[in-house]
């Protein structure tokens, strides 16, 4: 049941809406206190305060789909096996899923030209690469055993140590002389070998006291570097093509490169790392075969020879299959297991083996058994005999390798005209205060109304915790590193805003702003042909109401269609509502003053003060209280555009910019990290002639909010935009999965994919990774990087790919690094 606000804010809605009327003659506006009984979800308040029949978005028919990965695009992300072993071929870009990540650049220098071979230059002393060993490398399947001693010999002093079930094999040259290299697993010392100045393939045996099932950590720390000068003239007189720096383009970019290349520290080059079991590794290295593809524009065949295998790590929807199209001679199998599988050293299930044929043949595997779950699926290609003098070595040749899920998805013949578009965009305003008033606190009983015809974005984050980031990025659909606002700062040369675009199609774009950084100096305000900031806006008198009020001018002086930006930064430090709204709320002992919470906050993070239960209960009452506020405001925006008859026609947008924090991790406002309660925002989209009322439940960011609003009126966005519409995610019910991301000022990243979050912090290491099952431990209380398994390498592999072209990643060319569109590949020559 929604309650009605207290008389003393009921008396505000009215005063506020008097204003209105007599500022237009808007009559029928001064009866709008209370509004009655809830009402159910998709009904629409009729003109004289009844019910109508909802107003949803037109759907003729729908239509059965069923690809929902390809995996054949998804090649890069695919961890490859060769003859029985887990192969990491440095000299290839596809690397890169194996290089530890980190905000700063990375010391790999992947696929370079080193003499006859190609290899990774290792830049400074060293890098580190992570490697799952799972399936069938899972070290409960490969445990250390005791030596066996020939038959009548005597036993030994002493025992020998067991012999190790998985090694690896690295093979390197120095590029600076005197080498030698220290080997760590997870950061514990295996080795310190010297390194000559050519190629030598070194094995080592990994102790199962040191493997880890799942995500290991293998790192190579260097002695000597040597200046890329002396690597240049030593690569240059062993007759071999130097290396080139990676983006070089034409004279200019050439110019750029070795002017960058020239302050490189050069230790070694690294051509591959090999781990599998002992005897294995000790067979020497596998034949030379890489997979290939074949593109025709965008459709690929890949070839994958026999002995190789493709692992994907994936979460697969409910009643998945997995489809293939292949050709050749040999078998194909599948496999697939889970991280209980990988702990409890069970060998993943067969689920399909079947002989190839060279005139083609399709198959279809059963994965409804693994739907939602994290899982690792391998397609093997064997050879069934020996290759015969003139035959063809045994291989496949894929046409198809899909995931599938049919689903029905309806046509969309949305009305796509123009339309007024109106955007409240919330500073500090959580959607677990602002859309579950019934356990977090006082009712907001107008954002009830809004969301009973909205369609609620359950899982939306903000692309910065601060607000200009987050405006920046929302408005340019450019990531902060991008738009450079990631430290605060301005919006890049070049960008094109929403306002622009809109202004470009017959718009009158309008800003009200109650944030004064929201302003020219910082480029915020590119395409707004009115732009309006009310100063001093923390304070009582400057509250969302007036920018509303100012908003709600805006629409009766100016012309249709129309785009109206109101910014409301009610929720953020300090939390200063008017006192009728808390006039219940008793004020405890040592309490700050409401209009001196901002120092409250800041004496908090920096530890000189630790709020008690009930101090910290009482500061964020009066945040609630500043919500409150932010409801009567948006109350008297929905009355007016109903009164006008303008609601159903127009799109509403309510979203948040950042969170605010309250200690759930030991911090308070915000800007300073990338927890939910900090990320985490509301996005509510009201557009009932377009989209129906509903929830989505899957993870969006704001970079595809101003390509969704040009979609929804059929306007062309600009070619620059990183985002992409989110209509057909709307649309569709069980999505393919989505990377998004939120930024901080040092570098850090946030990336999530459905439950599962990965967090990257400034620095190098696992101290500066965290990993959380949101599922589980909503809360981010559990920090499982050292046992993530499937759904960390999952995440980790996406990530790489986005910051190996970040900040210039597009989703509409390159989808994101969970769902990589063949485009991806093919423009890196994957």
């Amino acid at each position: 049941m929604i309650e009605t606000p207290p008389s003393s804010a009921a008396a505000r809605v009215v005063r506020s809406v008097v204003t209105l009327a007599l500022l237009w003659g808007l009559a029928g506006l001064l009866g709008c206190g209370d509004d009655g009984p809830a009402r159910t979800r998709g009904e629409a308040k009729g003109s004289e305060g009844g019910t109508a029949a909802p107003v949803l978005a037109p759907v003729a028919r729908v239509e059965s789909t069923d690809i929902w990965q390809d995996l054949i695009a998804q090649r890069p992300s695919a961890v490859l096996l060769r003859e029985a072993r887990v192969w990491i071929d440095l000299g290839h870009p596809s690397a890169r899923k194996h290089i530890e990540l980190a905000a700063g650049k990375t010391p790999w220098h992947l696929g370079e030209d080193v003499g006859d071979r190609r290899a990774a230059l290792v830049l400074d002393r060293g890098g580190t690469l992570t490697i799952p060993l799972d399936g069938d490398f899972a070290p409960e399947l490969n445990p250390d055993r005791e030596v066996e001693l020939p038959e009548g010999a005597p036993p030994p002093e002493e025992p020998p140590p067991p012999v190790a079930g998985l090694a690896m094999a690295i093979t390197l040259r120095a590029l600076a002389p005197n080498q030698s290299v220290t080997v760590l697993w997870e950061e514990r010392p295996l080795a310190n070998l010297r390194v000559g100045m050519e190629w030598e393939r070194r094995t080592l045996s990994l102790p199962g006291d040191l493997v880890l099932t799942g995500e290991n950590r293998l790192r190579l720390h260097f002695r000597e570097v040597a200046p890329w000068a002396e690597v240049e003239a030593l690569l240059a007189a062993e007759g071999g093509e130097l290396p080139a720096a990676e983006g070089e383009t034409g004279e200019a970019g050439a110019a750029s490169a070795d002017e960058a290349r020239a302050d490189w520290k050069v230790s070694a080059a690294v051509e591959s790392v090999e781990i599998g079991p002992l005897a294995v590794i000790r067979d020497g290295p596998p034949s030379q075969r890489d997979p290939v593809h074949r593109a025709q524009g965008e459709r690929v065949e890949y070839e994958v020879p026999a002995g190789t295998s493709l692992v994907y790590y994936l979460v697969p929807p409910r009643r998945a299959r997995l489809e293939l199209q292949v050709s050749g001679r040999g078998s194909v199998e599948v496999f697939a297991s889970t991280d209980v599988d990988h702990r409890v050293g069970r060998r993943p299930a067969e689920l399909l083996q079947q002989p190839l044929r060279a005139a083609g043949r399709s198959a279809s595997v059963d994965l409804s058994g693994y739907g939602e779950i994290p899982t690792r699926l391998e397609v093997r290609v064997s050879s069934t005999r020996d290759q015969r003098p003139g035959e063809p070595p045994g291989g496949a040749l894929f046409s198809a390798m899909d995931i599938t899920a049919r689903r029905s998805l309806p046509v969309d013949r949305r009305d796509r005209k123009t339309r007024d578009v109106y955007v409240v965009a919330l500073e500090g305003a959580r959607p677990d205060d602002l859309f579950e008033p019934s356990r977090r606190g006082p009712s907001y009983p107008n954002v009830e109304r809004l969301l009973d015809g909205a369609l609620i974005f359950d899982r939306a984050y903000t692309l910065g915790a601060a607000a200009v980031p987050s405006h920046a990025g929302m408005l340019s659909s450019v990531v902060p590193p991008g738009h450079l606002t990631v430290r605060g700062t301005f919006v890049a040369e070049g960008q094109t805003l929403l306002p622009e675009v809109l202004d470009r199609a017959g718009y009158f774009t309008s800003n009200i702003a109650s944030n004064s950084d929201f302003n020219e100096e910082r480029g915020l305000t590119q395409g707004f042909g009115n732009h309006e900031i009310l100063w001093r806006s923390n304070t009582r008198g400057n509250d969302a109401e007036k920018v509303i009020l100012e908003t709600l001018r805006e629409i009766e002086q100016r012309p249709a269609p129309r785009f109206v930006y109101a910014v409301l930064n009610d929720a953020q430090a300090p939390y200063d509502p008017p006192s009728e709204v808390i006039a219940d709320v008793p004020v405890p002992e040592d309490a700050p003053a409401q209009h001196r919470t901002h120092m409250w906050v800041g004496r908090v993070r920096t530890g000189k003060i630790e709020p008690d239960r009930k101090q910290l209960a009482y500061v964020r009452r009066l945040y609630r209280g500043e919500l409150q506020v932010i409801d009567t405001a948006i109350g008297a925006l929905l009355d007016t555009l109903e009164a006008r008859g303008e609601l159903d026609d127009a799109i509403v947008v309510l979203v948040g910019l950042h969170g605010e924090e309250f200690l759930e991790h030991g911090s308070a406002g915000h800007g300073r990290t990338l927890y939910e309660e900090s990320v985490r925002i509301p996005l509510v989209i009201r557009a009932p002639k377009l989209l129906a009322p509903g929830r989505v439940d899957v993870p969006v960011d704001l970079l595809d909010l101003a390509p969704t609003i040009t979609d929804l009126l059929g306007v062309g966005y600009a070619p620059q935009w990183q985002g992409e519409s989110l209509v057909p995610l709307i649309d569709d019910p069980q999505p393919p999965p989505r990377l998004i991301l939120s930024y901080l000022g040092d570098g850090s990243r946030a990336a999530i994919i459905g439950r599962y979050k990965f967090v990257l912090g400034p620095g190098r290491g696992r101290e500066s990774q965290h990993f959380y099952d949101l599922g589980s431990d909503p809360e981010e209380l559990i920090d499982a990087v050292a046992t993530g398994g499937v759904a960390l390498r999952m995440v980790r592999s996406a990530l790489g790919w986005e910051l190996l072209e970040q900040p210039d990643w597009s989703r509409p060319r390159w989808g994101t690094g969970a769902n990589l569109r063949p485009a991806f590949a093919l423009d890196h020559g994957l």
